[in-house]
């Protein structure tokens, strides 16, 4: 008879499941209660956190968002929108052997993925931290699995060393365009250049802005993050980063830059100097989460970064299966 009890985690209890995110090694600022909660607010979302229990100590869970599909499927995923991982997280063993630390981890694993099996949702997808490595306890009972990929730009290395001859070209042309760069706090003037990144294709933002103002008002309120910008001679801002503190890394969340100025090198000045400011501080690397479009993989690339691997594990019935495919023969 197993000693875990897997149940869903209740809102006043969300502080023990923020105490296991900041612990365990697969927890990041995505799977905080926090950011979950804009997600829900802002963007409509069904959040459940399941945890499992051993006693009364919370030694793993799975943060998810529901979805029904006009009231036809019922799916889960650990993401929303801007959102890049999520769900599962499992209590860290530090001191126990492989042997014991395993066993303990897929006792976990098991008992939640046994629970989640039980919700009747007729698809599951989870797209776990690039920490979380072991997502065999899922395969090995009939999921899915896909790998996805990561740059991380070393900040204890030497920059200037390291960036390409595009990348140098194109600081040359900002500093010779007299664009700088500085700290700016405005999540107004980052949706407009935000906005502006979409229009350019006739697309919709994807957010809406009360969704950076409610991340804003969370980066100011637990001093987690900031906001950099590239600005012309004339204080106009042409370009925007927005960074997450995540452990001992940074994130580079979101990003947005004013069309017109693509060619001037500010975005990539913008890179470099905060890279440059970086250096000697207390953060490894910075996520630049970019290795997975082509576009921005060439770009990233000029800073010699390291490729890390994540995962996502998928779950679905035949109903799901069948539904997805007339819905693609439709098409």
């Amino acid at each position: 008879m197993s000693d875990l009890e897997v149940r869903e985690i209740d809102p006043s209890e969300y502080g023990l499941w923020d105490d296991l995110v900041k612990s365990s090694p697969h927890g990041t600022i995505f799977h905080t209660s926090d950011w979950l909660i804009i997600c829900r607010d802002v963007l409509d979302e069904d959040l459940k956190i399941y945890g499992c229990f051993k006693n009364d100590e919370l030694v793993g869970g799975c943060s998810l968002f529901i979805r029904n599909i006009k009231g036809i499927l019922k799916i889960a995923s650990s993401t929303s929108k801007l959102t890049p991982y999520g769900g599962l997280v499992i209590k860290a063993f530090p001191n126990a052997k492989e042997r014991i630390r395993v066993q303990e981890t897929h006792k976990i694993m098991n008992s939640l993925r046994e629970f989640l099996c039980d919700q009747n949702f007729d698809s599951m997808c989870i797209t776990l931290s690039p920490n979380f490595l072991d997502v065999r306890p899922f395969t090995w009972n009939g999921w899915k699995s896909a790998v996805f990929y990561a740059y991380y730009v070393d900040l204890q290395s030497n920059i200037d060393e390291n960036i390409s001859k595009n990348i140098k070209r194109d600081i040359r042309k900002a500093r010779e365009a007299k664009i700088n760069t500085k700290r700016f706090d405005d999540y107004k003037i980052f949706y407009d250049l935000f906005s502006m990144t979409f229009k350019r294709q006739n697309l919709k933002p994807p957010v809406p802005i009360e969704f950076f103002r409610r991340v804003f008002e969370f980066i100011e309120s637990k001093k987690i993050g900031y906001m950099l910008v590239s600005e012309t001679e004339t204080s106009e801002v042409v370009a925007a980063h927005i960074r997450l503190y995540d452990k001992d890394k940074l994130c580079a969340w979101s990003a947005a830059s004013n069309p017109d100025f693509r060619k001037a090198g500010s975005n990539t000045l913008l890179y470099y100097d905060e890279f440059k400011k970086l250096q000697g501080q207390k953060y490894s690397y910075m996520n630049m989460m970019a290795a997975n479009t082509p576009r921005f993989t060439n770009f990233i690339t000029g800073f010699n970064p390291k490729l890390v691997p994540y995962y996502s594990i998928s779950w679905n019935t035949k109903k799901d299966v069948v539904l997805r495919r007339l819905c693609n023969v439709m098409k």
